[in-house]
């Protein structure tokens, strides 16, 4: 995949890079989760991973596209976030929604919780998401990632697993669900592009960046915190196609582009023939650029 490139200056390209922040302080974090662990909980994720012997899940992300492509979801639903409004909204109950953000405003999605549904929420969720999903089916996992996470299960002796993945609710789901057992995964919603001017399917709760970029060859308007999202996806998927996962990308938004590059299944977008043509060229031309400018492949010193 070629650079990712900001808007023009002084006629030219610019590459740039990203670094994430949490959307929680460090002590945010620790305080919720010392709150989930005197609170304690009935319902481990530890007792439910590998109870899925392989088949699909579709992993629900909240991008624009889901408002046309949640029709074509497959298998086993499993919501991020404020997805899961929307699909109960539209006649959809999940088997899973999953919870994982530490900031408080996560609870706005867990604001209409249906009975059908298996809540898989993190330990480092606000109470206020654990108030709005009391006398529901509530499973705490815990995130890897925070090291007081860690600190704090082995302060209190809890021998339980922690789940690693991305930065975003949906980048993090993948191992959620590869760890209950799915082998195949169909993203929807999994947009991380401006569409519509929207960000989310049913509009989004904070303001957001907006900025053109230009990402494997095409241009997409994003916030900055999309551009993480499809880091972890160039980083997580590939892991997880080497142990036999097989991914399927719905939508016409920047992941899905980045997936036509990924060996992934994405139905909605078509590569033509010359696309295909350019995209050998350009691999080529990076090769080259790699040998040149490395003295060691060259052979000097």
């Amino acid at each position: 995949m070629d650079s990712i490139v900001s808007t023009m200056q002084n006629g030219k390209p610019i590459p740039v890079a990203f670094q994430g922040v949490t959307n929680a302080t460090a002590d945010n974090v620790k305080a919720n989760l010392v709150a989930t662990f005197d609170r304690g909980y009935s319902q481990r994720y530890d007792d439910i991973i590998g109870s899925i012997k392989g088949g699909a899940v579709s992993i629900v992300g909240s991008g624009p596209s889901l408002r046309w492509t949640y029709k074509d979801l497959a298998g086993d639903v499993f919501a991020c976030n404020s997805a899961h409004d929307f699909l109960i909204e539209h006649g959809v109950v999940p088997k899973w929604t999953m919870f994982w953000d530490a900031n408080p405003i996560i609870a706005k999605f867990a604001t209409k919780p249906h009975k059908g549904v298996k809540y898989l929420v993190a330990s480092r969720c606000h109470p206020d998401v654990f108030a709005a999903l009391e006398g529901y089916d509530v499973t705490v996992w815990h995130a890897a990632g925070d090291p007081v996470v860690e600190e704090l299960l082995n302060e209190r002796k809890i021998h339980e697993a922690m789940i690693g993945g991305g930065c975003a609710g949906v980048t993090r789901a993948l191992f959620v669900a590869g760890a209950l057992g799915y082998n195949v995964m169909h993203l929807f919603g999994v947009d991380s592009c401006y569409s519509e001017g929207k960000t989310h399917v049913n509009g989004s709760v904070i303001d957001q960046q907006a900025m053109p970029m230009r990402i494997c060859g095409k241009w997409f308007t994003i916030a900055p915190w999309m551009a993480l999202q499809v880091g972890d996806m160039n980083l997580l998927v590939p892991q997880m196609q080497k142990n036999g996962v097989r991914f399927v990308v719905h939508g016409h938004g920047l992941i899905p582009h980045v997936a036509t590059f990924m060996n992934c299944e994405t139905p909605d977008i078509e590569i033509r023939f010359l696309e295909k043509i350019r995209r050998r060229i350009d691999a080529v031309r990076y090769v080259f650029s790699e040998v040149k400018n490395s003295p060691q492949l060259l052979g000097g010193s």
